[in-house]
């Protein structure tokens, strides 16, 4: 009995991340293709809020600097931005964010 119980926690533990990983390839594959204007706040920002907390944000060390809340510093500093961000799909968003706001 106690060795159905811990396989039937085991196949569910397996199922519930199966169904985690297919809600982020279908999220990150929305992120991939954008259609329209991209927004700041609801898009990019959370990117630098994933990737560059805290350092860039209020409070950070580098925040004086170069404040990631701010479209402006993305738009002027995107060639050194970009080669930070790893994610193929993130860095699609950003670009698409900069080319539309040069």
């Amino acid at each position: 009995m106690k060795m159905l119980l811990i396989i039937l926690l085991l196949c569910t533990g397996f199922w519930f991340c199966n169904v985690k990983n297919e809600q982020q390839e279908t999220k990150a594959g929305s992120i991939a293709s954008l259609s329209g204007a991209v927004n700041f706040h609801e898009q990019v920002e959370p990117i630098f809020q994933k990737n560059c907390m805290p350092c860039h944000f209020p409070g950070g060390k580098m925040y004086e600097r170069m404040p990631f809340d701010k479209d402006t510093t993305i738009i002027s500093h995107a060639t050194g931005i970009l080669r930070r961000i790893k994610n193929k799909d993130e860095v699609a968003v950003i670009e698409k964010f900069v080319k539309g706001n040069k």
